[in-house]
């Protein structure tokens, strides 16, 4: 149904206007019972022989929804449903934070939620972290580590231990990229996200495979997936490949992931 109604209309726009098409239509999908149900029987997640442990959770697969598509956690319930193993809600701010999670407590999610953080950092943070699994802060203007260092210090006062993953430019230089990825390894930040193909493959050489990596690289096609994967990513993320090609590339590339031989 994507393809006939929605795919055509989206295909000249641009990614942020796609995605607010694309999110409409889920919400309308997600209003319909018997819709939704179809959609879970369909694009069940679990099957596959793919399941991997990244930071001390355990993904069903290796992917996950980007952040940017469901921005205020209106529905992760939902788009977790298609085949992602992990929903990553955002960019958040203060005000989304707390009415994301007013939907989250609406709509629990079954699987794992990660939220990115973009703005009021800290109080987004402390706000929002019992109602999510890991988070994603953004750092694609410039490594803030006194930022960075005091949500360290706040998660020493929760009782349970949540992941942490620093978004990272895909602009940035590559000495920047080496003193992002010291700082990461000294901390103890749990891993990094990034938007650039070849940081993959640099990140993993330069770490020595230490520092867990969500590749978000714009993947339009299984085999994209698959060679991040290859090249040492430890997750991978969808957003405007599936805004554009429709749910079916989920399905499509958990298809391939299964049969390629990712060891």
């Amino acid at each position: 149904m994507y393809n006939l109604l929605i795919k055509p209309f989206v295909r000249n726009m641009e990614k942020e206007k796609a995605s607010a098409v694309a999110l409409r239509y889920f919400k309308f999908i997600g209003a319909v019972p018997l819709l939704r149900q179809f959609y879970r029987l369909v694009h069940k997640n679990r099957s596959f022989g793919i399941d991997r442990d990244v930071f001390g959770l355990h993904f069903y697969n290796p992917l996950g929804l980007g952040a940017g598509l469901d921005k205020k956690g209106e529905m992760c319930a939902m788009l977790e449903d298609l085949g992602f193993s992990f929903v990553e809600i955002g960019p958040l701010n203060a005000a989304y934070t707390r009415t994301a999670i007013a939907n989250i407590q609406e709509k629990p999610c079954e699987d794992i939620l990660a939220a990115c953080i973009s703005a009021d950092i800290t109080t987004s943070f402390s706000l929002v972290y019992d109602f999510c699994d890991f988070f994603v802060i953004d750092q694609q203007t410039g490594l803030k580590e006194h930022t960075i260092d005091q949500l360290l210090n706040i998660r020493l006062t929760y009782d349970e231990y949540k992941p942490i993953v620093l978004k990272l430019s895909e602009f940035i230089s590559e000495h920047d990229l080496h003193h992002a990825l010291d700082y990461c390894m000294y901390s103890g930040i749990d891993g990094v996200e990034v938007g650039a193909k070849e940081h993959v493959k640099a990140i993993y050489s330069y770490t020595k495979g230490r520092m867990p990596i969500i590749a978000n690289c714009h993947i339009k096609s299984p085999s994209e997936a698959a060679e991040l994967l290859q090249d040492g990513a430890s997750l991978i993320e969808l957003r405007s490949g599936m805004v554009y090609e429709g749910p079916s590339l989920v399905r499509k590339t958990l298809n391939y992931l299964e049969k390629a031989d990712l060891k």
